[in-house]
This record gives structure tokens, sequence and C-alpha cells, in this order.
């Protein structure tokens, strides 16, 4: 089965959560780049009233998910809302058919919003799971327990994935 865990990350704590998910599941990585500028206050701000806006922007990335049998797809939360560079991302794929799974993080715990945001942008995939974890958990705690749990969600009967190895 071939894996694909792709994420957009303006800080780097998406990316954290990306890295470990597809170490776990021996899955590829590509990450999605906003060709726009993100960093710093002023565009932050610019950022988030694209997000808020429900925009598009240019993006650039690698891998093909089509090519894959399941996608994990990851996001940070903006301003309630996915950031303008996932939005682009599945709004130009046709993922009808294929098996999905998402996760967020966020500064708070309000996710619902963003999960429906995916759900809709995938209308027609099959959504095996969900995943939120907080962005101070990501960098101050361990949070394996959180994590193999939604291992363990994507993981179907039909689906051979690698075992889920004990994490320390």
């Amino acid at each position: 089965m071939k894996i694909l865990v792709v994420y957009y990350s303006r800080t780097g704590t998406t990316k954290v959560v990306a890295e470990r998910l597809a170490q776990e599941l021996g899955a590829d990585i590509d990450e999605i780049v906003d060709l726009q500028e993100r960093l710093g206050p002023v565009n932050y701000m610019r950022a988030a009233r694209a997000a808020k806006g429900l925009k598009t922007t240019e993006i650039r990335y690698e891998r093909n998910p089509e090519d894959y049998d399941l996608v994990v797809i990851g996001t940070p939360i903006w301003w309630n809302n996915l950031p303008p560079a996932l939005r682009t991302y599945l709004s130009s794929l046709d993922l009808r058919g294929k098996t999905v799974a998402f996760f967020i993080t966020s500064q708070g715990e309000e996710r619902e919003n963003v999960f429906s945001q995916l759900r809709e942008l995938t209308i027609g995939a099959d959504i095996l799971g969900t995943f939120g974890i907080l962005q101070k958990v990501v960098k101050s705690e361990d949070y394996s327990e959180a994590l193999v749990t939604f291992l363990e969600t994507i993981k179907i009967e039909s689906v051979a994935l690698p075992p889920i190895p004990s994490i320390n």
C-alpha cells in the first residue's frame, strides 16, 4: 500500500507532526509550499485575511496524491479556516474514491470548522479519521499516546498498513 503524508506548515509545528506520522506509517512525505511570503507579522496578517476570505494562492508540491492509496493531509488553522495553500491544493485535486485522513495543529481546541472545510474539499473521498493536536503540546509534551490512537483509527482491516510500533 502506498501512503502519502502531505502537509502545509508556516511555523514548523505541522511539519513536526507530519514527519512523525510519515515515519510511523512508512509513508512518503510532501510539503505544500506557499509561494507567497507568509513569515513575519505583516505577512501573517495578510495571510490571516486571505484565510478568512477563503482565498487561494500559488503553491508548489512534488508528489501526485492521486498515485497513492492513502493520503494523510495535515494543516494548521488560520483564523478558524484552512490556510490558502491547503485550500488551493485540495481545490486543484480530484480525490473522489481515494482514502484520506486529516490532522490539524492549532492553538485552540476549536477545530470542527476546519475539519468541515477539509471534508467539503474532498467530497467523494473515503475519510478514515481525523486528529487534532494543540501547538503547545507538539512543542513541549509527548503526544505519542494521541498519535497512536490516530494511527489505530486510520488502520483499516481491508488495507494492509505496516504494524504500529510502540512509541517511546
